[in-house]
């Protein structure tokens, strides 16, 4: 979506994905919700839909150009170029915020006025710019320094939005009978921009609301778009904590002609950071919907925990996407003039995301179940969700990772649309829900399940060391 926005195009099917979105929450509340608390609902809705992006997907909108040095020396004053990239944002977020609010407006409940439906857009237009700002400034001040806020923030925010969004559809009753902002909703910002919902419009509200937008005019005014980042460290507490079962890996499982590539996408992959903000918050996900119903007192509590042990490998398809994005496309010429082999190259890559991304995953989903459910539980189903999401990994990577690892800028790669990401995703997950089940049925005991992962780490360190035939004409074309 970002690429679309910052080229030439608008990003009709994700925008087209948001309307059909909001229609069907709108549907959902519309008959149970006044105009007002309808309005509060719609603008929470919003928020999260615009919140994402801006983090994610359209987050260079929030940072300089990283061709600014060149534009720069061009025969443009710096005012046209600070009124050209808000002007750039103002459509993007217009354009986010209208595929949402517009079917909001639309199916808004049969009591609302004319009046009220404009004043939800407005609202709702009002908001995601005041949005935009606070996001300015978080990025200006953490966006270099200390970039794991950013991806933390957006971790958070995923898993509350699923969590908010679908327990706020349960307690609709609660939220039925509120008419004008008060008490807690005097905190919350859509409660604000609600306010031409509103019965009665008195009270601190209005002020917060004229606040809010003196903010985002005094922010767009000041335009404190941080630098585009290039990249970050290699060096983190993670990378850290997963030396010794890096070590053992280059050891015993990874072969001399894959070291280089192992090394590059284990150490480079999580300094790129739209890799990171794409793909880490994945795993809030899960989390999710362990918040949502998980219980280790019930059986069908328990079954969940055994999806949530299995679900790393549902979230695959869009880890794999991004594997070629990167920053700094030119440093692969380094790379490409390298006496390595193709399928040298798809296993170190492979094996580096094995060991970097889903092995401490599945590590930390066993801690959280042993501590919320059962040891036992935890150890039965760990190794079997391992081994399904390792081979899994096998089983995508030529269809999701389509150009080499750390070749392609960020904006150029294939949309996930014309990858099929979501019905890939979708048939990975029902093959996942059913060996989960499967397992956490059949297999009797947490020596069991052991016994099945220490057989499958033999084959797969047997397999792994095994020279592969390049079946490849030739290695990818050099880029300029």
């Amino acid at each position: 979506m970002g690429g679309e926005f910052l080229g030439d195009r608008l990003p009709v099917a994700p925008l087209l994905f948001v309307a059909s979105l909001s229609a069907l929450f709108a549907l959902l509340t519309r008959g149970a919700l006044a105009p007002y608390a309808y309005g509060v609902f719609a603008l929470t809705v919003a928020l999260a839909l615009a919140a994402l992006p801006l983090l994610g997907e359209l987050g260079p909108l929030l940072r300089a150009d990283p061709a600014n040095e060149w534009v720069a020396s061009q025969p443009v004053r710096p005012g046209e170029l600070r009124l050209a990239r808000i002007l750039v944002l103002g459509l993007a977020l217009a354009s986010l915020a209208l595929a949402c609010l517009i079917p909001m407006s639309l199916l808004a409940p049969p009591s609302a006025t004319l009046g009220q439906r404009v004043g939800l857009i407005l609202g709702g237009l009002a908001q995601t710019a005041f949005l935009a700002a606070v996001l300015l400034w978080v990025q200006a001040a953490f966006a270099v320094r200390a970039e794991g806020v950013l991806v933390a923030m957006q971790a958070v925010l995923l898993s509350s939005t699923l969590v908010g969004l679908l327990g706020l559809l349960g307690h609709l009753n609660a939220l039925a009978g509120v008419t004008s902002p008060s008490g807690g909703l005097l905190t919350y910002p859509p409660a604000w921009f609600a306010l031409l919902l509103a019965d009665s419009r008195s009270g601190p509200a209005p002020w917060f609301v004229l606040g809010a937008i003196a903010f985002t005019l005094m922010t767009f005014a000041a335009a404190p778009f941080p630098p585009a980042n290039r990249g970050g460290s290699t060096r983190t507490a993670l990378g850290l904590l997963l030396h010794p079962l890096r070590f053992f890996a280059t050891r015993f499982w990874v072969r001399t002609e894959e070291r280089a590539a192992f090394d590059l996408a284990y150490d480079g992959l999580p300094a790129e950071r739209e890799f990171v903000i794409r793909t880490y918050p994945l795993v809030a996900i899960p989390l999710a919907f362990l918040a949502l119903g998980a219980d280790p007192n019930t059986r069908e509590g328990e079954g969940l925990f055994a999806i949530l042990m299995f679900a790393p490998a549902t979230y695959l398809p869009a880890m794999l996407l991004f594997i070629p994005g990167t920053s700094t496309p030119g440093a692969r010429h380094l790379f490409d003039v390298s006496p390595q082999r193709p399928v040298d190259e798809m296993q170190g890559a492979l094996k580096a995301v094995a060991v970097r991304f889903l092995a401490p995953l599945v590590v930390a989903l066993t801690v959280l179940v042993s501590m919320q459910a059962t040891p036992a539980l935890a150890l039965k189903l760990a190794a079997p969700a391992g081994l399904a999401a390792l081979w899994t990994l096998r089983i995508l990577w030529r269809q999701y990772v389509q150009q080499p690892i750390l070749s392609t800028p960020h904006d150029e790669l294939g949309s996930a649309w014309e990858n099929d990401l979501t019905g890939g995703m979708m048939v990975v997950a029902l093959a996942m829900t059913g060996l989960a089940l499967v397992t956490w049925l059949r297999i009797p005991s947490p020596a069991a399940g052991m016994a099945i992962g220490a057989a499958g780490l033999a084959l797969e360190l047997t397999w792994g060391r095994r020279r592969r035939p390049d079946l490849s004409l030739a290695k990818e074309p050099l880029r300029p």
